[in-house]
């Protein structure tokens, strides 16, 4: 056998061997809503959506009790199933859907167009503008290259630069500028925009925002995106296994922190064991020692091993529940308790209860038949 097919084959197993069917159901479901958040528009590139998707993969299997290793599985594998998605599908329709040789008005501009000329290799830019209203003197193409794309949100860019358009390239109120492959590597992807804005006196240039133009990918010249959207969508994903592990790992030690609180308290006889703490009747929270309900003052029944080993209790000749020393009547069956018992507080503050008694051989003091000292005179039997 393959030593890495072997491998997988334990791990599976050892991961998944506890899952059921529901678990799984439970688990598509949630990369399915994961990767559909990823893919709405603005999310895959933004804090708050790659936190909703960590939320969503973790609780959901949560929900219906997948186990914390089988969940690390299977974010690992969502995260696989994301960045083929995002890399090899939603990222290149993104670029696609954005790569516009024509372009909506907006700003300081309206027919903006871009023409490819294959050949040369080369981008031409059309627009009309108009700079009333602006803050800056000087038209900007702005070209950036894109280093990442998201799923299908803004890319990211590095290495802004632009290009100041002068009387060379403006007519008018129309301008054009041809790109050439001394600009950019047309084969690369960028990102293209015109804005206005002006030089301040350290040479910087300031761009008026609400000028710009509706940018545009260069997707439209064959520039290859594959490994930006690969790349992108990985980005991302770091991001959602970080923190996926987070919540995974936090709630892990404070799950344990309150499990082995809760064994130390069940071992002090503080606490019922899990599935025995609540009253059967109204579901309200019982304690070992308690005979009623606080609630609905239904008896508490329990199994005989689980009862705290109390002197000053005895059982109920009619049903055999447990009935408090000074108690008239059984809680569980109604019956009345017509002997008086023998209630003897020891010197050591110990109470032994019951109905029939004896006289201590030392003092003659009647004793409780089950006492193991005489409160009197404290001779040991």
């Amino acid at each position: 056998m393959d030593s890495n097919n072997a491998g997988s084959s334990v791990f599976s197993k050892t991961v998944f061997r506890s899952v059921t069917v529901m678990q799984i159901i439970a688990m598509c479901a949630a990369a399915v809503i994961g990767i559909a958040v990823l893919c709405v528009g603005g999310f895959g590139g933004s804090a708050i959506g790659w936190l909703i998707v960590a939320v969503v993969i973790y609780m959901i299997p949560h929900f219906f009790g997948v186990k914390p290793k089988a969940k690390a599985g299977f974010a690992l594998t969502f995260a696989v199933a994301a960045i083929v998605v995002g890399g090899a599908v939603v990222g290149p329709s993104f670029v696609d859907n954005n790569s516009r040789e024509s372009v909506s008005d907006h700003g300081a501009f309206s027919d903006v167009g871009y023409v490819y000329d294959d050949s040369a290799k080369t981008i031409t830019v059309d627009a009309d503008f108009d700079m009333t209203g602006y803050d800056g003197d000087t038209i900007y193409l702005c070209y950036a290259k894109v280093t990442l794309v998201p799923f299908n949100s803004s890319p990211q860019i590095e290495g802004l630069k632009n290009i100041p358009l002068d009387s060379a390239h403006i007519s008018g109120s129309h301008l054009q500028y041809t790109l050439t492959g001394s600009d950019f590597d047309m084969s690369e992807l960028y990102n293209l925009v015109l804005a206005i804005g002006k030089t301040d006196e350290n040479g910087d240039v300031a761009y008026d925002g609400d000028s710009a133009s509706i940018a545009t990918l260069t997707g439209f010249t064959g520039a290859g995106c594959s490994s930006q959207c690969y790349t992108g969508a990985a980005f991302v994903m770091l991001y959602v296994l970080f923190i996926f592990f987070l919540i995974l790992v936090f709630s892990t030690l404070l799950r344990r922190t309150i499990s082995g609180k809760r064994k130390k308290m069940e071992n002090d006889g503080r606490l019922y064991p899990q599935g025995y703490g609540r009253c059967d009747k109204c579901g309200a929270l019982v304690l070992p020692g308690e005979i009623k309900c606080r609630k609905c003052g239904a008896y508490i029944d329990r199994p005989e091993e689980m009862r705290r080993e109390k002197d000053d209790f005895f059982q109920c000749s009619a049903c055999g529940a447990e009935v408090p020393g000074d108690a008239q009547v059984c809680p569980k069956c109604g019956a009345k308790f017509d002997g008086v018992e023998n209630v003897v507080s020891h010197i050591d503050g110990k109470v032994d209860v019951s109905e029939e008694s004896y006289p201590c051989p030392k003092c003659g003091e009647m004793v409780p038949k089950n006492a193991v000292f005489c409160p009197k005179c404290g001779k040991k039997f």
